[in-house]
């Protein structure tokens, strides 16, 4: 009688919660920005708070599950163990379809920013040259995995931090608003509590990814434990990231109607406040989002393969 195959247990608390936030991509608070600004005219802050104390709950039902479950197929174990296999079989291939078009759309996205800076050479080399490299990364292992998404999530950290650093530094030249501390990114007369639940459903996005922390429970020491503490930070550092970042970029650009390209905003921003170099800067820090929510996401898809 052969032995159940299994994945080695190296995974820590540290580790687990920088693949999230890698798959999550500290920089995508930047993304739609523009687009939720308007929408919420001038509130997103406000939405970010809503989407967390939601996206929390979330995070704590999921932690409950693992400590049911812990397995490596995530939303696919639970519902083949709680309801029925056949609806397991149903949630595996709908979240396999995450896991799968999220890193070619990243392949996708990278490809495009480095033809732009490399135009003689084909766009579809570009791609094959992503995809191959991050497949040998997690083919490699997942300690390998969690040490490179480390660094670039550090990177991206230190270009949002420097990013918020030219608006700080704006705001006390009187850029904007011209003010560091004001309650109007969370509350003003004109907040409608609507627009604030529309652009909480926008800002949902932000936070994709975190679930797949819990596709390697069977890589994690005590899983029990250990998952449903690095789902729970996951989201809470990102929340209260996205949140202190969209309070600036609301303080250092009010007039959120101005935008030429709402979903282009941040780099308008980014030129305002740093001119050429924030605006290079920043552009660097996007392709390296790319990359480790491209190696995050490979490997979350691995383990749900493993388990279906």
């Amino acid at each position: 009688m052969t032995e159940e195959p299994r994945l080695k247990r190296s995974l820590t608390v540290i580790p687990l919660v920088v693949i999230g936030l890698a798959y999550m991509d500290p920089l995508v608070v930047f993304d739609s920005y523009g687009i939720v600004a308007q929408l919420t005219k001038g509130h997103v802050a406000a939405a970010y708070i809503f989407t967390l104390l939601a996206l929390l709950l979330t995070a704590l039902s999921y932690g409950n599950m693992v400590k049911a479950f812990p397995k490596a197929g995530s939303a696919y174990t639970y519902a083949q163990k709680s309801i029925h296999p056949h609806v397991g079989f149903l949630v595996g291939w709908t979240l396999l379809l995450d896991y799968l078009f999220l890193p070619m759309v990243n392949f996708a996205i990278g490809s495009a920013y480095l033809t732009a800076a490399f135009p003689d050479v084909p766009h579809y080399i570009w791609i094959i040259i992503l995809a191959i490299a991050i497949t040998t990364v997690n083919v490699i292992g997942i300690r390998l995995t969690a040490n490179i998404t480390a660094l670039f999530v550090t990177f991206q950290v230190i270009v949002a931090a420097t990013f918020v650093g030219f608006i700080i530094y704006g705001l006390t030249q009187n850029a904007g608003s011209g003010e560091l501390f004001s309650a109007r990114p969370f509350y003003s007369a004109s907040l409608d509590p609507a627009l604030i639940f529309s652009g909480a459903t926008i800002l949902c996005f932000s936070f994709l990814g975190f679930d797949a922390i819990s596709t390697l429970s069977e890589e994690t020491i005590k899983p029990k434990k250990t998952i449903p503490l690095a789902i729970f930070l996951t989201v809470a550092i990102g929340g209260v990231l996205f949140t202190l970042t969209s309070y600036f970029l609301q303080q250092v650009f009010p007039n959120f109607q101005q935008f030429k390209h709402p979903d282009a905003a941040s780099l308008e921003i980014a030129e305002f406040v740093g001119g050429a170099f924030l605006h290079s800067f920043f552009l660097a820090g996007t392709m390296v989002a790319v990359i480790s929510s491209s190696l995050s996401s490979h490997a979350s898809a691995a383990r749900l393969l493993y388990a279906m």
